[in-house]
């Protein structure tokens, strides 16, 4: 410790310049380590005295094991930062391509030393056991391999310590798996980073390119927070993909069935398709006045999920007591979405003291969107394919009767002057197919779209308007009529059967994707 006293009238214009002292201690017991306080005492007065009037202490660090290996200089770097997008920066990445040097398990900590307990006290252990287990802030990764093996990577991170930890269990790491838990690296990152941000935000895709011939499954769980908490939980494998993220803006829920992969069209029908969804997500969105970031993050996870898909398979499994598998020809998925079927929703959490004057007007925002496809019959010869498409949207909120007015809701009736909108928005398409003796004997899609409005109208705190608006419109579109006709007009020499095996058909994908705008779908093709 350095002692500077200053007197006279030298004492209130003294620089003051303390030297550092580092010290470490170690416990041959616990591995742990402290690094020793730093401090600097100041004089200031008119009196010669060797006792300092105050000290500027900084607290010591307590390292879980021997912190000179390059994780630990990140883990130091990164604790000296504060927020969750700094404490975590690049340390994802860095688990994860250390396995293409090292399969061994991993576990560091650094924090603050809190009270005076010794480096080797039980108080410090468990502090260190709560960072890789239940910290404020906890990120897992958990990977499975084709062969069984169980890799769990941890991040955790509280006001006093951060902490990392690699377990690799049941089994031991190839070649090849080493590899493929390298090549998730970034995409790890890249989660972490979209969950630490603010507003937060869901970049999931790099998670879905695993070949799962190698990994078999990737689960992602995060705990953000402990007021206003955000959560994830993410999986992925073979069959299956999922998403569920809830927050101070609402939850976000999206499945994926990966199981029937005989479903998946060509690359350009899927892109099609996604960007079909997304155009209806974001007009739901306009339609109910979301919150910005929740719908973002609900169509970036919509999108990484339905993305990414792999190779495709013929064959498509029923899910009834005896499974009976069928060939899907080139036919048949050109009259589908080429998407795997999934279920999607968002909720956005309900504001209830928009309107102190009336209560009962919050506002809300729900909307749900699904494609569910079944296959039955006897056989490829004799079948019938019906792939369904719904969306519902149910939305209320306030608007000022001004356009770029903030709408400020008081107990005074000056204050009241405004649109409250309660949306309730419908809409679906069910193509459906019949195969009798190997033939195409019909196919068809029927699509309907609703829009119902109703609008409020206030002025100074009376009703001066209550309209509703109902827009509604349904259609039917012969696809067997389509294909007819195109081979009537392209090769009317050849029987319709062979045309269809044979000859380029004309894409009648997009007769079948949903459209849940009452105007559009009147005036489509």
């Amino acid at each position: 410790m350095t002692v500077i006293s200053a007197t006279g009238n030298q004492a209130l214009n003294t620089l003051v310049t303390a030297t550092k002292t580092t010290a470490t201690l170690t416990s041959a017991t616990s591995q742990q380590q402290v690094s020793a306080t730093q401090s600097t005492a100041v004089n200031i007065g008119q009196t010669d005295t060797t006792s300092p009037v105050y000290a500027i202490t900084k607290p010591a660090l307590v390292w879980e094991r021997s912190s000179g290996d390059l994780m630990s200089s990140k883990l130091a770097s990164n604790f000296s930062n504060a927020g969750n997008a700094a404490r975590f920066t690049g340390l994802g990445a860095a688990l994860l391509e250390r396995f293409t040097t090292d399969t061994s398990s991993y576990s560091q900590s650094v924090m603050k030393q809190t009270s005076a307990q010794s480096a080797s006290s039980a108080g410090n252990v468990a502090a260190q056991n709560q960072l890789h287990t239940k910290a404020d802030n906890q990120i897992s990764l958990s990977i499975k391999t084709a062969s069984g093996a169980l890799v769990d990577i941890t991040l955790g991170s509280d006001d006093d310590g951060l902490g990392v930890q690699v377990n690799v269990s049941k089994g031991t790491l190839s070649d090849a798996d080493r590899r493929a838990l390298a090549g998730l690296a970034e995409g790890f990152q890249k989660a972490i980073d979209g969950l630490t941000a603010q507003p937060p935000k869901l970049d999931l895709s790099g998670l879905t390119k695993f070949d799962t011939s190698v990994l078999s499954s990737v689960d992602l769980h995060a705990t953000l927070g402990t007021t206003n908490t955000q959560t994830l939980d993410f999986h992925a494998d073979a069959n299956t993909r999922s998403v569920k993220s809830t927050g101070i803006a609402g939850t976000v829920d999206i499945s994926v069935d990966m199981s029937k992969r005989a479903l998946l069209g060509t690359e350009s029908q899927q892109k099609q398709a996604l960007n079909s969804y997304l155009k209806q997500i974001n007009s739901a969105g306009n339609r109910g006045n979301a919150d910005d970031s929740l719908m973002a993050m609900f169509k970036d996870a919509f999108t990484a999920l339905n993305s990414n898909y792999g190779d495709t398979e013929t064959t498509y499994k029923s899910r009834g007591p005896e499974p009976v598998y069928f060939s899907l020809t080139k036919t048949d998925k050109n009259m589908m979405t080429g998407l795997a079927d999934f279920t999607a929703s968002i909720s956005q959490t309900p504001v209830d003291s928009t309107n102190p004057m009336r209560p009962d007007e919050t506002d809300t925002f729900s909307y749900q969107l699904s494609q569910a496809s079944t296959i039955t019959g006897t056989g490829t010869q004799d079948r019938n394919i019906s792939q369904k498409q719904q969306s519902h949207l149910v939305a209320s909120y306030h608007q000022s009767l001004t356009q770029g007015l903030q709408l400020n809701l008081t107990s005074d009736r000056n204050s009241q002057n405004y649109l409250y909108y309660q949306i309730d928005d419908k809409s679906e398409s069910t193509t459906s197919m019949q195969y009798h003796k190997g033939a195409l004997v019909s196919a068809s899609v029927d699509q309907s779209a609703s829009h119902l409005t109703h609008i409020q109208k206030y002025v100074k705190g009376a009703l001066e308007s209550d309209t509703t608006t109902p827009e509604s419109v349904s259609k039917t579109t012969n696809l067997l009529g389509k294909l007819q006709s195109a081979w009537e007009n392209d090769a009317p020499r050849m029987s319709f059967q062979d045309y269809l095996n044979h000859q380029t058909l004309p894409d009648l994908s997009p007769l079948v994707l949903m459209e849940s705008d009452p105007t559009q779908l009147k005036n489509r093709f």
